[in-house]
């Protein structure tokens, strides 16, 4: 999550300032014979726009990334450090994340270079962000308030959850609102919470189904955009604090949750390159009805 000053956490009781940030997506059931998908519009590459492709075959969520459909992946944005103006520079440790999505769900694959794993958050939507941990922030509508924000640690421990509205109770408010069906797997480079060897790094790999967004119309359309940020917390023993870094060009402050800054995200159909400029999601929450084909 992002908070402004670690150590001192106010949009959601130590969930401010700090970044580590964006991206994701992934396959199904339309990559199987027989199954139809959405047409894509016409190929037009745009610079600043990241692309969440069709996953054109099964993926298996094991942490290894290994599937064929990880192959046709966009590569997100490098992570950095963007607030830090005219010293902003790449994440010590690098971060090389992807995003896929078919019918049924958005995937996201993170591998993350770390000397130093360390969880020690093993309960469900507890504070994963006092830990090593991949984040993804997703505010697919402009014209509302609402965005979802989902975390991994490096103990695979999850938090997932939709905010509403900024500023309004946040993690303290609304962790346990509503149920969520994100499947994850972490595989590890290292030993964990062993702080003294250096370790390599680890991976997580995961798919969230389309009915986790129905508080925002659940499924995109074919050249939907949608606003995102990939983020991560590092912590070193060698470190008095975490790095945080991100995929979003969060230039102002070092807030997740700050979502005026957050990357484009334009979902790329089967077997199409991506396509032109369309207008981003605009809906009511709860109240989207789409038809699809």
């Amino acid at each position: 999550m992002v908070h402004s000053n670690w150590w001192f956490r106010t949009l959601r009781p130590s969930h401010l300032g700090f970044v580590t940030a964006v991206g994701l997506c992934a396959t199904l059931g339309a990559s199987h014979p027989g199954a139809s998908a959405p047409e894509s519009p016409v190929p037009v590459r745009e610079p600043g726009v990241a692309e969440c492709r069709w996953a054109d075959a099964p993926i298996r969520i094991d942490g290894k990334g290994s599937d064929a459909a990880w192959r046709a992946a966009a590569p997100l944005p490098d992570f950095t450090l963007p607030w830090l103006g005219a010293n902003a520079r790449p994440a010590r440790a690098a971060t090389r994340a992807r995003l896929l999505w078919d019918r049924e769900s958005l995937y996201f694959l993170a591998d993350m270079d770390d000397g130093d794993l360390f969880a020690d958050v093993f309960e469900h939507d507890g504070k994963t962000w006092d830990n090593d941990v991949f984040e993804l922030f997703f505010k697919p509508a402009d014209d509302q308030p609402g965005y979802y924000e989902f975390q991994v640690n490096a103990a695979g421990t999850v938090m997932d959850m939709f905010l509403p509205r900024r500023g309004d109770g946040g993690y303290t408010r609304y962790r346990k609102d509503g149920e969520f069906h994100l499947e994850s797997k972490v595989e590890l480079r290292g030993t964990l919470n062993q702080r003294d060897d250096r370790d390599s790094g680890w991976t997580v790999e995961g798919r969230i189904p389309w009915r986790d967004f129905h508080r925002t119309g659940d499924r995109p359309e074919v050249g939907e955009r949608w606003k995102f940020a990939l983020c991560r917390y590092d912590y070193d023993v060698r470190s008095a604090r975490p790095e945080l870094s991100t995929s979003a060009p969060l230039k102002s402050r070092a807030d997740f949750h700050h979502y005026e800054e957050y990357g484009v995200l334009q979902f790329v159909g089967p077997g199409k390159a991506p396509s032109g400029p369309s207008e981003p999601r605009r809906v009511g929450l709860l109240t989207q009805t789409k038809r699809r084909p």
